[in-house]
């Protein structure tokens, strides 16, 4: 499985590169995984009151929820630690779309990092093998979004089929 991370700090476009990415990727026929790291501590997608709540407030560990639609699982107290822990949880996908997980990612080469930029002192801060944005910057080497995302995108299907 190929990981594809998307790096940037806030406002800088990351959640709308990510579906443009997945959005491209089954176009292709690629099975996407994604997953978005949230920095809020006290973030559950659960909410107080529901049954599924009172469940997990009971002790039940982990929780699973099922509807016509969708199942969602919720692990209480798992942490992720490695690259590793992400792609076993997307077992079956060919490539797996990451937004933030800066932290995790920032020693790792077993990603394909984009850098989304807002401004020219963060082409100074920001890594990645891969450099974009949405903003109005005349800088060479940065893909300039949404106009040379088809250009982004070939480079990026490059790397994952080698």
């Amino acid at each position: 499985m190929k990981v594809v991370a998307v790096l940037g700090h806030k406002k800088s476009g990351k959640t709308r590169l990510v579906t443009m990415l997945i959005k491209a990727l089954r176009d292709m026929n690629y099975k996407v995984a994604s997953a978005k790291h949230v920095h809020h501590v006290d973030f559950s997608i659960d909410r107080p009151g529901k049954d599924s709540w009172k469940h997990r407030e009971a002790g039940a560990n982990p929780t699973i929820i099922i509807s016509p639609g969708e199942v969602a699982i919720m692990l209480r107290g798992k942490k992720v630690e490695a690259l590793s822990d992400l792609v076993k949880m997307a077992e079956g996908s060919d490539v797996l779309v990451l937004e933030g997980f800066y932290g995790l990612l920032k020693e790792s080469d077993d990603a394909i990092k984009i850098a989304l930029v807002k401004n020219a002192e963060e082409l100074k801060t920001m890594k990645g093998e891969i450099i974009a944005t949405f903003e109005n910057l005349n800088e060479g080497g940065v893909y300039r979004l949404p106009e040379e995302f088809p250009q982004l995108f070939k480079l990026l299907l490059d790397k994952i089929s080698s």
